[in-house]
């Protein structure tokens, strides 16, 4: 992706387009979040004008492998997001209706607005928030009836 930060209403005013890969390493916080950090995220970004309003859109694609919340082990979880996101410049009111029925989004408008870090906090919106295989064992008990010596002790004083 070539650009890191944009004036996101000559963006949506000028109807321009961007398209590229966002290395996972660019996004910290995300980062944390991950048990493989090597790949990328393909994204674009395209701005236009409808009925007065200026918009863009972010889509984002790509792969990302986190811990499985059931097993414990490496899941693999495709990241799909299509946000359209209605720029608000400063002393406009913000919309009730269409944010209502989830249609899009508003951000304020900024003249240098963070680009990766707008990516970065699509996808942190959108992860699952327990990911897990379709299908996965649960973790094998350990062999001892009541797991740890903490309820082993526990046992032992309700039996008295």
């Amino acid at each position: 992706m070539s650009l890191t930060t944009v004036n996101s209403l000559e963006f949506a005013r000028g109807s321009r387009f961007v398209e590229g890969a966002v290395p996972l390493t660019w996004l910290p916080h995300l980062a944390n979040q991950l048990l493989e950090r090597n790949g990328s995220l393909a994204v674009s970004l395209e701005g236009w004008q409808s009925e007065r309003k200026s918009l863009v859109r972010l889509v984002i694609d790509g792969t990302l492998v986190l811990q499985c919340q059931r097993c414990l082990a490496s899941v693999r979880v495709p990241m799909q997001v299509n946000s359209v996101l209605q720029l608000i410049s400063a002393g406009e009111d913000w919309p009730d209706e269409a944010l209502m029925d989830d249609q899009m989004d508003a951000i304020d408008a900024s003249e240098e607005l963070d680009v990766v870090g707008l990516i970065e906090n699509e996808v942190l919106l959108a992860l699952p928030f327990a990911p897990r295989h379709e299908h996965c064992e649960l973790p094998k008990a350990t062999g001892n009836e009541y797991g740890s010596a903490s309820f082993l002790a526990l046992a032992a004083l309700k039996k008295r």
